[in-house]
């Protein structure tokens, strides 16, 4: 895939939303995808041991102003070399959709959590009301962020992400949804008793930590073709 030169704005977010999701007991943090270190200087100035990886070189000299070590790679391609079950929470903020195959992501990088650490994640839902008006009208565009962000090589609905953490070996301990919808759509969510929320939800926040079990549980869902 082509490389998308983003603006650098992009890798200033305000990341409060997911700091909000890192218990203050977390010592050490893997934050994947880390930007210019936003987020991982928050968690730092919290007390934690924050490592960052960043494949834009630009963000990770940044970075490394902030956390205390950045390694500048794929996270998709390469092997950051690091410590197996060093680090109690692994981060991967709005990075999974990112990669060509995010479920080999999250097996590869599962040997550096601890046995009991937590996986964090925030995804775009790709099911959202807005995405799905502009594709009732005929139109699937790409722009520079968001859902239909141009460099997204994947979508994901909740089932998916349901999917692709079992998959991993991970079992979802929370999940926590950002509603993005105008007052109306609020009220008739209500009035039809929270039946619409996966249509308003912009992005899902997951908490997710090692399963030890052999295959995941439950029927498999049968996936169609068209």
């Amino acid at each position: 895939m082509p490389e998308k030169i983003k603006n650098k704005s992009y890798f200033l977010h305000d990341r409060t939303d997911v700091f909000k999701l890192v218990p203050k007991t977390v010592r050490r943090v893997l934050d994947v995808g880390c930007g210019v270190g936003v987020l991982g200087k928050r968690l730092k100035e919290s007390g934690m041991e924050v490592t960052g990886i960043e494949k834009d070189e630009k963000s990770c000299k940044e970075a490394g102003r902030y956390l205390h070590g950045v390694i500048c790679c794929d996270a998709e391609k390469d092997d950051p070399c690091l410590d197996e079950k060093y680090f109690d929470c692994i981060i991967y903020g709005d990075v999974l959709e990112h990669f060509y195959d995010p479920t080999h992501v999250l097996i590869r990088y599962k040997k550096y959590l601890k046995d009991d650490g937590i996986v964090i994640a925030s995804m775009p839902n790709v099911r959202y009301y807005k995405v799905l008006i502009r594709l009732f009208c005929g139109t699937w565009d790409y722009v520079d962020s968001g859902i239909l962000d141009v460099s997204h090589v994947r979508f994901f609905t909740l089932i998916n992400i349901k999917e692709m953490f079992a998959a991993a070996g991970f079992g979802i301990e929370s999940i926590k949804r950002n509603i993005v919808a105008s007052r109306g759509f609020r009220v008739l969510n209500l009035i039809f008793l929270s039946l619409m929320k996966d249509f308003l939800t912009y992005q899902y926040y997951i908490v997710a930590k090692k399963s030890f079990l052999e295959k995941p549980t439950g029927k498999k869902r049968k996936i169609y073709k068209f």
